[in-house]
């Protein structure tokens, strides 16, 4: 492998992540050549240009390069991806039940990777006709230009809000009887939350329905997504909603948090969405960063990462594989999403710390620099793609 074919022009969170993963692979001597799926016509002959059968590699997220895109598949040849018989390597950041139409029709040499352990199960179990090369969490990025100055921002979340009201249209489109099963599923999740999604659907509909096929249930749990959707965004709102009526200042960056239902609106400071780069400066200013996990309870956010990298003490709600890489106090205090009333208290008492807030990002960065950068990510990926190379000579 000498030469790899990476994306941009997609997902702005999702370009960035790919670019610093790059800065790695060339510093290790491999040639990058970016894609940009915003001149597919340019760049789809700049492509083959660069491409040397048996030395190119592809590395992407969430299908990107995958979805028959003009610039890399033509109706009657297929993807360039088998055309020069590329291994095509694909970082999943969403779960699985996400890409059920895509999970279908792919290049033969397909690499699925998982950022959550129990989302890699899951992978395994419903689509055997994949390899899953492994589980590679997110990881976090340090500020090149941060300088240490005064932190004026008390409590910082960076990401985009959707009203839980959004998912009504899903939960009420066919009948009564279906919006019934639908919100039993959903009152069970907020009320145990460290249960997936797929358990407790799965569970409800062997309850409603007996034993259910393979290739239904797998199906059912595409269609229930938007269940995830709202879970993840209720808490979202619940968290927010609990600190800003508590008096507490709260400072969001992101879309749709104008809508959010609460009291004490004084105490919350909308910003727009923004781009990663100013995210992190953003982190940079902020004494507290809050966390809540996009549903993942075995794995863990590039925004737990990027907090404490950017001297941000991070609350979070816990996962599995999260709660056993940082301890309690490594930069990071974690909360219970079924006990939110008792978050006001924790984030009053931290901002009253100041130097020994500072003093436990510390303990946290030497952790987070140890392991939890995209440099190791990067040197995990190439780790298993030459590997997988050597199995194939």
């Amino acid at each position: 492998m000498k030469r790899i074919v990476m994306f941009s022009g997609g997902v702005e969170t999702l370009t960035y992540f790919s670019k610093e993963m790059a800065k790695e692979f060339e510093k290790k001597g491999y040639a990058v050549f970016f894609y940009d799926l915003k001149s597919e016509k340019r760049d789809g002959r700049r492509l083959r240009k660069f491409i040397r059968t048996g030395n190119t590699v592809m590395i992407t997220f969430n299908f990107q390069g995958l979805e028959k895109e003009p610039g890399v598949y033509r109706e009657r040849e297929g993807y360039v991806w088998d055309e020069y018989r590329i291994p095509c390597y694909n970082i999943a950041a969403d779960h699985p039940y996400y890409y059920h139409d895509r999970l279908r029709d792919l290049p033969k040499r397909y690499y699925h990777i998982s950022i959550d352990r129990l989302q890699e199960e899951y992978f395994k179990t419903y689509y055997p006709e994949y390899e899953s090369l492994g589980f590679l969490p997110l990881a976090g990025t340090k500020h090149t230009g941060q300088t240490e100055g005064e932190r004026t921002t008390e409590v910082l979340l960076t990401g985009n809000y959707t009203p839980p009201s959004f998912c009504e249209p899903y939960i009420n489109g066919i009948n009564e009887e279906y919006a019934k099963f639908y919100r039993g599923i959903i009152q069970e999740l907020i009320k145990k939350p460290e249960q997936t999604v797929e358990a407790v659907a799965k569970r409800h509909c062997e309850r409603e329905l007996g034993k259910v096929a393979f290739d239904d249930l797998r199906l059912v749990f595409h269609r229930m997504i938007f269940i995830d959707l709202y879970v993840r965004n209720y808490f979202r709102g619940e968290v927010v909603k609990t600190l800003a009526e508590a008096g507490i200042s709260v400072d969001v960056i992101g879309k749709g948090w104008e809508e959010l239902e609460c009291g004490g609106k004084e105490n919350l400071h909308i910003h727009p969405q923004t781009d990663s780069e100013t995210c992190l400066k953003e982190l940079g200013k902020a004494k507290l960063s809050i966390n809540v996990m996009p549903w993942f309870k075995d794995g863990a956010h590039d925004r737990v990462f990027n907090s404490i990298l950017n001297g941000a003490f991070c609350l979070s709600d816990t996962s599995k594989y999260l709660c056993g890489e940082l301890k309690e106090g490594e930069g990071v205090s974690y909360y219970d999403l079924q006990h939110l009333e008792e978050l006001p208290g924790k984030v009053t008492e931290l901002l009253q710390k100041n130097e020994q807030l500072q003093e436990l990002v510390a303990k946290g960065e030497k952790k987070v620099l140890e392991k939890h950068t995209w440099k190791q990510r990067a040197e995990t990926l190439e780790r298993w793609i030459l590997e997988k190379e050597k199995r194939r000579k």
